[in-house]
């Protein structure tokens, strides 16, 4: 074993120095104009316009340049419609457009947090649930450091602007007197730093729970220990052509680094969680350790807690979780392989991390949404790139564990759309509603079906 984790260390470094000599384009190089950290005092409705004006500074620069009329994103997005997806928002939007009946959510905030690479625009869907059930709630979303421009950005990204946005956003809260109950929401790196929020915050009172999507406490990758090393001779693990307008396709060593660290402070000791929280995971995660995820909800969190754990007739049978847990854990599965939505069929296998926080219906990400993550077959020269985007006939939507399907030659599944939905969304939003609401039985609203 340790024989094989040198070979593969030598190779990896091998295979860096290679990459490295490799020319990039201008956008996968730092910026000097990425996302910062406003000062405490800059109110939340002028950090998120200053921050979309910026996006779309930058993205005129570098990927809309002369004017171009073609767009470079799936779905022919404007750099004005990209800067407003990937964007910091709140809702309402303005200031004074606030309400504040208690009987429509007046009194609540919500704040919600991306992950790694991703933007805003992932919790767009959450906002949008939450200010249905809400409509008197304040609900502000911010942008990670690094993120919401360019891929270059992320080369000289730390986590440590990370940890200082999400304070930004929780005093945002915190300095109202007129909100009661602060929930942090969080998706993917999004939920580390709402847990290390909750670990080292200076102020947690108002803070009524958490809900956790996706939940990001260890990455999946075994060698996600080498990333901070290898930062310094490599740029990239995966350079891709950027075409999706909602996040980053690319990955940076130092992306991968810089969640390695916040990972490693968040689980180095040994605390409890006292907050409710609802947390959800996909089995079959292949970003993130969805067992680890799981430990640490049934060792860490002492309060009131539900997990719903999304598996899939490919998830790896694991040790289970000890008895006092797994009465806190509801399982969820799509049963059948064909799925319809609103009248779309289309083909599910398993829950992909990349999709938790999205509803099929969504119009970017959901089954009939203007982007398929055909990310696999980008360069290939046998069309099947343009084929798993165009013909839905012979493709599906899964986590990238079942991309053996491909192999197999079954007809419907010849091509694999990592799944950017979650096809079991409308179960999650009455779980969100629920948990947020107090008296209701979430295991009730979880385990009966309509």
């Amino acid at each position: 074993m340790a024989n094989a984790r040198i070979k593969f260390i030598l190779m990896t470094i091998g295979l860096v120095l290679l990459a490295s000599c490799s020319s990039n384009p201008a956008w996968m190089k730092p910026t000097g104009k990425a996302a910062s950290v406003p000062d405490d005092s800059v109110a939340f409705s002028t950090y998120a316009e200053e921050s979309r004006e910026n996006i779309q500074s930058v993205l005129d620069d570098l990927r809309f340049q002369n004017g171009a009329a073609t767009s470079p994103y799936l779905g022919g997005y404007s750099s004005k419609e990209i800067a407003k997806m990937r964007g910091p928002f709140q809702v309402p939007a303005e200031d004074n457009n606030m309400c504040w009946d208690s009987a429509l959510g007046g009194g609540k905030g919500f704040l919600l947090i991306h992950g790694l690479t991703d933007s805003p625009y992932l919790m767009r869907n959450i906002s949008d649930s939450l200010h249905k059930a809400y409509p008197c709630a304040l609900i502000r979303a911010v942008l990670l450091p690094g993120h919401g421009t360019v891929s270059g950005d992320t080369l000289d990204m730390t986590y440590k602007d990370w940890v200082r946005i999400t304070s930004y956003g929780v005093h945002s809260f915190q300095k109202m007197d007129k909100i009661k109950e602060l929930y942090l929401a969080g998706f993917s790196t999004g939920t580390t730093l709402a847990l290390n929020y909750m670990k080292e915050g200076s102020n947690t009172e108002k803070i009524k729970g958490l809900i956790l999507l996706s939940a990001a406490v260890k990455a999946k990758s075994k060698f996600a220990f080498l990333s901070p090393y290898l930062r310094g001779v490599m740029d990239w693990v995966d350079k891709k052509g950027e075409r999706d307008g909602a996040r980053y396709e690319s990955f940076s060593l130092n992306a991968g680094a810089e969640f390695y660290e916040l990972t490693k402070n968040l689980t180095s000791s040994i605390y409890t969680l006292d907050v409710p929280v609802l947390m959800a995971v996909s089995a079959d995660d292949e970003t993130i350790d969805p067992y680890a995820a799981r430990d640490f909800f049934c060792d860490r969190m002492v309060s009131e807690r539900t997990l719903i754990w999304y598996q899939s007739r490919f998830t790896e049978k694991q040790a289970l979780p000890s008895a006092s847990c797994e009465k806190d854990i509801v399982t969820r599965q799509m049963k059948d392989l064909d799925q319809n939505y609103n009248g779309t069929s289309y083909r599910f296998t398993n829950f992909a991390h990349t999709g938790i926080s999205m509803g099929p219906g969504d119009k970017h990400y959901g089954v009939n949404g203007k982007y398929r993550s055909c990310k696999y077959y980008e360069g290939k020269e046998d069309g099947s790139f343009k084929k798993c985007q165009n013909e839905s006939q012979h493709s599906f939507f899964g986590e990238t564990n079942t991309r053996y399907l491909t192999d197999q030659g079954k007809p419907g599944y010849l091509y694999l759309r990592r799944g950017t939905f979650n096809p079991d969304y409308e179960k999650l939003e009455q779980a969100m509603i629920c948990f947020t609401t107090e008296g209701c039985d979430l295991k009730r609203v979880l385990t009966v079906d309509e």
